[in-house]
């Protein structure tokens, strides 16, 4: 240590103290003790809630979740894993940082390792990485609540940095760091970005192979093959006690097909479907927006223009009271492909300028990878208005149909413009020897750019400024039956559209003259770095400065002190209704069904439901299949389907949350019943189509291959009883009694990857009943019925991320120990 060069480490630890000072303002709300309010996190608190009463009353949390969608696993929603190294390297990372500070300062850290690996000026690190982790979709994410997918977005410039080591010879440094970014990354679960990260690293991986080849380096490609291969799966499989059960579960979701895909259901056969896949796509020329931020309006909810001067609140306020009422709800400035979106993501003007300034000056070490990777992206991010080559993509490309959004491609292109811009800066400031040249490329980019806002000044003159919803609202006033009443209402509305129409146009010519300005400043600043009036610092701190100021004052649009409450506000969004309260007084073993906000939203936005209760509905974008085939074949037929709701165990129904009484259904059949008999049918169809006038009282509907379990003729036994002794998530017991074998109907979702039934501890077959429910003949006499939850994969994973887990330390160790060895012996050579 007495050797050791501490000014070294001083550029290091002021861009760590830049980081953290620049995320501590920026969330400064968050220092007075107020949280964020985000809506994902607060359904995600009431799903998990039932996992967490069970982990403070056992000690434990449990596998299986009883309050959504007649139950879960609930390793998919809060889990006590053995996954602990990953998590534990981003928390340190992040410097054990809470919310939501941690989000921007590792973005920011991660992305400066990147910059260290690249050999680029600290300074310039900085400014990368701030314009990376301050780019807005990042604000607008942690705005909405997206947090898994914020850190894996803050994790994925390390997971690049790390495989670039391995690719630069610095094995053991760069396998190290790829087992802990690849394992930290996957541990965030977010798989759609990890998979946008394999993307880049595929394709990276292809242009530094082609290097090699051209080089004749066939020993260092196998090599680093080999490394990259090894470090990887032992990242990967740190998260086995995750990923095998994820895996295993995704194979039974929406995300695995549906036996009843048609050509109208959101899902295929064997995935999403193409149009479902295809919702939010961006137009052709919105990814334009990382460089013109409301050149499509801006965000959807968001008043993106000063209400005096705004055309179509002019119109609103000139039509009559009641119309403006009822028209209100379509004032939203954005009008691009995705439908609705909460912000635009904005790159930064001076960042794409870098960027176009590096794919001109830069060598082609990374330039055409990356230029690669962001037409890729681009054109995935087009979806549905690109149909021929992303149809082909999602038949043949991996698990891309397991994926909606392609929007969300758009993070690719954010990650490595911003890299790209890092690189050109670096080049044009310090490893730039040949001044002519440079010159030549620089006047080169000038013109390009020039070109892109020729380009952009074209599409301003020929885009129609209209959405979906405008289209939407016009047609629905020219169906108005009375024509007197429609031409007085046509009036005012078309109105109204023109005057968005105009107010979006403004948008998108404001915000190209602001990119521009900005633009300006960073070439002057280069300019004059040619001319030798600016000295490299000064540019740098020049074009830091309103590279930030850019992208913030974007930002503080979509994440601003208006997104904070104080927690005791936060979390009165979880205190019980009138009709909640009431319900609650039953203390009986039950579901319910809450259609306060309608059935829509029951199943696709109810997790608040299942704060106080079990519920029949909820909110989870990977729902079991079969659960969703249910959904939509019967449960959104609401009322007209009391048959389904009695076999589901639904008690109540919410219709009225101010309730002060809620009347028990005295149809429901409770957790558990015999039935008379059972009918079997062919194919899935037939078996959903027989719920439709099936009397679930009586009978039971079960397909063909479960003959062998289930037994069509038996005799019945009218004093037969069968109960549920208690209900611990993943065990549950039942008491039966009867002369004869009887047909048993639990009221509990039908899940062989894992579900053991035991009769007085014997294993016993059960099969599928009733399309989501479980049937099990019951021998007579008395009996001790028990359902344990025991999923082998998680077992299995349990032990392959104990092993892999162990690796990774030592091969921290072993870094740790050959880098102070290093050290050493160059000590005593000086």
């Amino acid at each position: 240590m007495k050797n050791f060069d501490w000014k070294k480490i001083l550029p290091h630890a002021y861009a760590i103290a830049i980081f953290l000072v620049v995320a501590l303002i920026y969330c400064k709300p968050a220092l007075e003790g107020k949280v964020l309010q985000q809506n994902d996190i607060t359904q995600w608190k009431a799903m998990s809630h039932d996992i967490y009463q069970f982990k403070e009353a056992h000690g434990k949390a449990p596998l299986w979740t009883n309050n959504m969608f007649s139950g879960m696993p609930g390793y998919l929603i809060a889990a006590e894993n053995n996954n602990d190294i990953p998590y534990y390297f981003a928390s340190v990372l992040s410097l054990f940082l809470g919310k939501p500070f941690q989000f921007f300062f590792l973005a920011c850290v991660c992305f400066y390792i990147l910059s260290r690996v690249l050999k680029v000026n600290s300074w310039i690190g900085v400014i990368g990485s701030l314009a990376y982790a301050y780019a807005t979709y990042n604000p607008i994410i942690v705005a909405a609540g997206h947090d898994t997918k914020m850190l894996s977005l803050a994790l994925l410039p390390g997971f690049i940095a790390s495989l670039i080591l391995v690719y630069e010879k610095k094995y053991l440094l760069g396998a190290t760091m790829t087992a802990f970014f690849t394992g930290s990354l996957i541990s965030q679960n977010h798989y759609q970005i990890c998979y946008y990260g394999l993307i880049i690293a595929a394709i990276m991986t292809i242009g530094y192979a082609i290097n090699w080849i051209r080089n004749k380096e066939f020993k260092h490609l196998l090599t680093a093959a080999g490394v990259v291969s090894f470090a990887g799966v032992i990242g990967v499989l740190s998260n086995a006690v995750v990923l095998f059960t994820n895996y295993e579960y995704t194979q039974q979701t929406i995300r695995g097909g549906s036996e009843l895909a048609t050509e109208t259901t959101n899902t295929s056969k064997t995935g999403l479907n193409r149009d479902y896949a295809f919702s939010y796509s961006m137009y052709k020329s919105e990814p334009f927006v990382m460089l013109i931020p409301r050149m499509f309006g801006g965000g959807s909810g968001v008043m993106e223009m000063d209400e005096t001067k705004s055309k179509a609140v002019e119109a609103l306020q000139a039509m009559p009271q009641q119309l403006a009422q009822q028209i209100q709800g379509n004032l939203s400035f954005y009008w691009g492909g995705i439908g609705g979106t909460s912000g635009p993501p904005y790159v930064g003007a001076i960042i794409c300028f870098l960027a176009i300034l590096g794919f001109v000056i830069l060598d082609g070490k990374h330039k055409w990878w990356v230029l690669a990777t962001v037409i890729l992206s681009i054109l995935m991010s087009w979806g549905g208005f690109f149909p021929g080559f992303n149809g082909w993509l999602l038949k043949h490309l991996p698990m891309y149909n397991k994926f909606r959004a392609p929007s969300m491609t758009i993070v690719i292109p954010t990650f490595l413009l911003c890299m790209l811009a890092v690189l050109s800066l670096q080049k044009l400031l310090f490893q730039s020897e040949d001044k002519t040249l440079l010159k030549k490329q620089l006047k080169t980019a000038f013109i390009i750019t020039g070109g892109v806002f020729v380009f952009l000044l074209a599409i301003y003159f020929n885009l129609d400024y209209t959405s979906e919803s405008d289209n939407a609202l016009l047609k629905q006033i020219s169906q108005i039956g009375d024509v007197q009443q429609r031409v007085a209402i046509e009036e005012s509305v078309k109105s109204f559209i023109n005057g968005l129409r105009e107010d979006r146009q403004h948008l998108f010519l404001m915000d190209m003259l602001r990119s521009l300005f900005f633009i300006a400043i960073a070439a002057a600043a280069i300019w004059m770095y040619q001319r030798r009036v600016l000295k490299p610092a000064f540019v740098m701190l020049a074009i830091g400065l309103f590279s930030f100021v850019d992208v913030m004052a974007i930002d503080v649009k979509y994440l601003n002190s208006d997104n904070y409450q104080e927690k005791e506000e936060n979390e009165a969004s979880f205190t019980p209704s009138a009709a909640d309260r009431a319900i609650l007084q039953d203390k009986s073993w039950f579901r319910v069904l809450d259609v306060s906000r309608g059935i829509n939203a029951a199943f696709n936005a109810g997790a608040l439901t299942a704060y106080h209760h079990k519920t029949i509905g909820g909110y989870h974008p990977a729902k079991l299949s079969i659960y969703q085939d249910l959904i939509e074949n019967q449960l959104y037929k609401y009322p007209n389907n009391q048959n389904v709701l009695d076999m589901l165990n639904t008690k109540y129904v919410i219709e009225d949350p101010n309730a002060t009484s809620v009347v028990a259904r005295p149809t429901n059949l409770g957790p558990v019943w015999f039935v008379k008999n059972v009918r079997f049918v062919n194919t899935p169809k037939e078996e959903m189509t027989a719920l439709d006038s099936l009397n679930t009282h009586d009978m039971a509907v079960a397909s063909i291959s479960f003959a062998n379990i289930l037994k069509p003729n038996f005799t019945t036994d009218p004093t037969a009883t069968i109960e549920l002794v208690k209900n611990e998530n993943d065990v549950v017991t039942y008491r039966s009694k009867s002369a004869t074998e009887q047909l048993a109907v639990f009221s509990e979702v039908y899940y062989d990857k894992g579900w053991n039934a035991y009769v007085d501890g014997k294993q016993t077959p059960f099969a599928k009943v009733d399309y989501v429910l479980r049937g099990m003949m019951v021998p007579a006499g008395e009996h001790t019925i028990v359902f344990k939850f025991e999923p082998k994969s998680h077992a299995i994973g349990w032990t392959v991320t104990t092993i892999c887990s162990a690796i990774m330390i030592a091969m921290l160790l072993a870094t740790i120990f050959l880098f102070f060895k290093r050290r050493g012996q160059t000590a005593l050579k000086a």
